[in-house]
């Protein structure tokens, strides 16, 4: 088998209303959709992030692609290994763009899920947080404009009941400290000590700041806190100072910056991401560094689409290593790209794609309509004006 040509294409979904974070709102997500065409037929799907540069980067490593086998991962990835170092994390997100697409090719080929081919499923069904976030009130659907804790809580509790989520997590950075810790304090009161509750700041507290605070935070009863402040150096020092664990996305993101930040004691829990690490195959080898170093393991969310969300169970559900509930954007996006419409969520999870590959086909109707949407936003910004893509707030450290 030989791969013949890789196409790329972006899209842009709404989400039901804004969601705010540490550096401004977001109203939708762009992903970039890959799809791997073999001699044989079989054409692999793939999806990674949506910044401007990643589809020329996947363009130059197809050239370099044309008549290698797909099953040659190792191969593959070698050859491009110093993308990280050239292009930084798009370089990696382009890389692992392209890996998942070759991923799904190899599974189709042996007419297994995915999950088989990378471990074999050690469970049936994923967990998933319930990621809350503060959000801008949406004027065509209604949805939004959740500000005070008593907002806030009423929307936890209509996530809960909508899709049996039993771990929430609060997207911190948008407010005051004080006033996000009045709202997890809330949020604990309504649902009781059992329920499992999060926080991510985006590391926009300065560590004084998290220090001050993180007596607060402990008797709250965080499950853990994730990135309260940046750098390896911040969060080892909060270290000292804080019983709840420490999650990271931010601070340990590569195989270069882990060796430092478990060295310096700086995190208890990894949040994997195959778009950020390099691939589905950097993630399983970081699962195997988790579980040497004794270090808690979950899976980051970036706006994943159908492809992705698919990829990201298949992993969870290989991977023995990965005990906490991973994160997903999904349940605020409107719509998606594969047929068949949106995953669902059963009791907080979800089911494992049985289907050959990743388990998820594209809907080639809604792959051009949200490809229209895109171009549509991108002709607006160049003319001027600001899409609600991801438009930026002043808004400093606390």
């Amino acid at each position: 088998m030989q791969i013949e040509r890789i196409e790329t294409t972006r899209v842009n979904v709404p989400f039901e209303a804004p969601i705010l974070w540490s550096q401004g709102y977001r109203g939708s997500t762009t992903r970039t959709l890959i799809k791997v065409y073999t001699d044989e037929g079989i054409v692999g799907i793939g999806e990674t992030r949506g910044d401007d540069g990643i589809e020329e980067s996947i363009q130059q490593m197809a050239a370099k692609l044309k008549g290698e086998d797909p099953f040659n991962i190792e191969n593959i990835l070698e050859r491009f290994h110093m993308k990280a170092y050239f292009q930084g994390y798009f370089g990696l997100a382009a890389v692992a763009g392209i890996e998942i697409a070759l991923w799904d090719i190899i599974a189709k080929k042996a007419d297994r899920p995915l999950c088989d081919m990378i471990g074999g499923r050690y469970r049936d069904e994923v967990p998933f947080s319930g990621y809350i976030f503060f959000r801008l009130k949406d004027e065509k659907t209604g949805k939004g404009g959740e500000k005070t804790p008593e907002e806030i809580v009423k929307f936890c509790q209509e996530a809960v009941d909508l899709y049996g989520f039993d771990c929430l997590k609060l997207k911190g950075g948008a407010h005051d400290p004080q006033h996000e810790i009045k709202v997890l304090r809330a949020i604990r009161e309504h649902f009781g000590p059992k329920f499992k509750l999060r926080i991510d700041p985006n590391g926009c507290w300065r560590p004084q700041t998290a220090i001050a605070i993180a007596k607060e935070l402990d008797e709250i009863g965080l499950e853990y806190l994730e990135d309260p402040c940046w750098g390896i150096e911040g969060m080892a020092r909060l270290r000292k100072d804080i019983h709840t664990p420490l999650a990271t996305n931010m601070c340990v993101v590569d195989f270069d910056s882990l060796p430092v930040g478990i060295r310096e004691n700086a995190v208890d829990i990894i949040l994997a991401d195959p778009h950020k690490w390099g691939g589905i195959w950097a993630t399983k080898k970081l699962a195997a560094v988790c579980d040497t170093f004794r270090l808690g393991m979950s899976m980051h969310a970036g706006a994943e689409l159908g492809v992705s969300t698919a990829v990201n169970i298949q992993l969870a559900a290989s991977t023995p290593q990965i005990t906490y509930s991973i994160d997903g954007h999904y349940h605020h996006e409107l719509d998606d790209i594969i047929k068949g419409g949106k995953h669902q969520y059963r009791k907080g999870m979800m089911k494992v794609p049985d289907a050959p590959g990743i388990g998820v086909e594209l809907d080639e109707e809604k792959v051009a309509f949200y490809h229209d949407r895109f171009l549509h936003l991108k002709d607006a910004a160049l003319n001027g004006e600001r899409p609600d893509t991801n438009r930026h707030l002043s808004r400093g450290q606390f």
